[in-house]
């Protein structure tokens, strides 16, 4: 059992470090778009960012699953990289049809690719949360005639109370 953990252990911090890197990437875009003066009123801006945002975290699943394949292939449990990789994507899927297994030796591999791809899973859907948040709250301050945030900051440093009025 000690192989397998180990093993494991390695190609779950690799696919961490990996999705992690894109993850950043993908925050840093959006970001960059906000600070640029995006301000989420459009519909299909917004629509065009939760698609590309979307893509490229699911493409960002796909290095670790192919991490693990070529894990699999190391340790001599599958002779192709395609066998190796679909085996991957079912696990780190949690898929699991069991239409192909591991040797005895190596099962505990499964499992754990499992646990890696549902953390990972877990962790895009909070980023993909986290900016449609910030396009819903500020696509409702646009509807709703609310000043942007930026403009409250400055009402606040020059004196002046929520909404431009004069606080006392």
């Amino acid at each position: 059992m000690f192989w397998p953990l180990l093993l494991a252990a390695a190609v779950m911090l690799g696919s961490l470090v990996s999705f992690c890197l894109a993850t950043v990437l993908v925050l840093q875009l959006v970001v960059h778009l906000f600070h640029s003066g995006y301000t989420g009123r459009s519909l299909w801006k917004n629509v065009a960012l939760m698609m590309s945002g979307s893509l490229v975290t699911a493409a960002a699943h796909l290095f670790p699953i192919g991490l693990w394949a070529a894990a699999y292939l190391m340790i001599g449990e599958f002779s192709t990289f395609d066998s190796a990789f679909y085996y991957s994507a079912q696990n780190y899927t949690a898929l699991g049809y069991g239409d192909v297994l591991l040797s005895a030796r190596w099962r505990l591999l499964g499992p754990l690719e499992s646990i890696n791809g549902l953390l990972l899973f877990g962790l895009s859907t909070g980023i993909m949360f986290a900016v449609m948040s910030r396009l819903i709250k500020n696509r409702l301050r646009f509807k709703l005639g609310y000043p942007e945030e930026s403009d409250l900051a400055e009402e606040s440093m020059s004196g002046h109370g929520h909404y431009g009025t004069k606080s006392h």
